[in-house]
């Protein structure tokens, strides 16, 4: 699944490479939810870079297929514990 990252995403990053959201995006084993009350359906997509940090992408399709990155950040505090939950639930093991 192709995933965009456009100039603007790319200018308003702040602590997070771009190298990070691919990892995190390529990743076999990541948590992707939508998101809830916003008027524009994006997917969260939480994952682990290969250091194991933990990073909240949010995503939209833009057409079939194809997505586009609009943000990205560390996971922290009630997020990164529901994250961490999620982990334990699923059956397969980070890898880094």
């Amino acid at each position: 699944m192709p995933f965009e990252l456009p100039d603007w995403a790319l200018d308003a990053l702040r602590g997070v490479t771009p190298e990070e959201i691919f990892q995190v995006l390529r990743a076999r084993r990541r948590w992707a939810r939508p998101s809830t009350g916003a008027p524009i359906q994006v997917t969260l997509i939480a994952g682990r870079t290969h250091s194991g940090r933990p990073l909240v992408v949010a995503t939209r399709e833009i057409e079939p297929f194809t997505w586009m990155i609009i943000a990205a950040r560390e996971l922290t505090g009630a997020d990164l514990a529901l994250y961490e939950k999620w982990e334990v639930t699923t059956d397969e093991p980070f890898e880094g």
